[in-house]
């Protein structure tokens, strides 16, 4: 069993490493070439814009925003191919475009969205709401190591906090949102729980025996006054 567990941990790193490798390979192209890639992100608003869905996440601004982004989406990608499995890829791909499509739906018209942002963050509210509800110890540890390493991903429910930067709040707010509606979707997916221990127990002789009173030493079951 734990050298299954290894291997399983294996494929998910490897996984999670591919994935990660093709927005950096995308970005190293991008700027050796000085292709500009950036315009193709998600425009709000504009059904040309709808192909940003797909390309948005494999697009950064630079190297600092690029880097930012590739350690969480490892992180929370090899999670959650190590818990679901196959399952993985049926949800990676809702949350990839449920993330996409909200952010495309609420964002002003007029902008460009790029980044892995908006994937990270619908990855990161999926892993803790789905520890919190299904009470799996792995899977409710990896929430807790979730919360404390990107624990700021809750600020994305104040839109205020990013009127003053290039910070696409709405991307963020649709991954978290996306997140949170599948985990609570797809509660029932992923590993089961384990046993509980006192399930199958058998009720002990021994105590029965301890509190059964013999027939002849039973009270009389009426009184009556004499």
């Amino acid at each position: 069993m734990e050298d299954n567990d290894k291997k399983e941990a294996r494929r998910a790193a490897l996984y999670a490493s591919l994935l990660i490798a093709v927005p950096c390979a995308v970005h190293i192209v991008n700027v050796c070439f000085s292709l500009r890639l950036q315009r193709f992100g998600l425009a709000p608003h504009d059904l040309r814009g709808l192909s940003g869905i797909l390309t948005m996440p494999f697009l950064h601004a630079g190297w600092e925003h690029l880097l930012s982004n590739m350690p969480p989406l490892w992180v929370l990608t090899f999670g959650l191919i190590l818990f679901y499995r196959e399952k993985s890829r049926t949800i990676f791909a809702y949350l990839y475009l449920m993330s996409g499509l909200f952010t495309w739906s609420i964002a002003s018209a007029g902008s460009v969205h790029i980044g892995a942002s908006g994937v990270i963050y619908a990855l990161a509210a999926f892993h803790f709401v789905t520890g919190m509800i299904r009470r799996v110890p792995r899977q409710m540890a990896f929430a807790l190591l979730v919360a404390f390493l990107y624990g700021g991903f809750v600020w994305a429910f104040f839109p205020s906090l990013y009127s003053h930067t290039t910070i696409s709040w709405e991307g963020h707010f649709s991954g978290l949102v996306s997140g949170i509606v599948l985990a609570i979707y797809v509660r029932r997916w992923g590993p089961p729980p384990p046993p509980d221990p006192f399930e199958d127990e058998e009720p002990d002789e021994d105590m029965e025996a301890y509190w059964k009173i013999p027939d002849e030493e039973q009270p009389p079951s009426s009184v009556s006054d004499v």
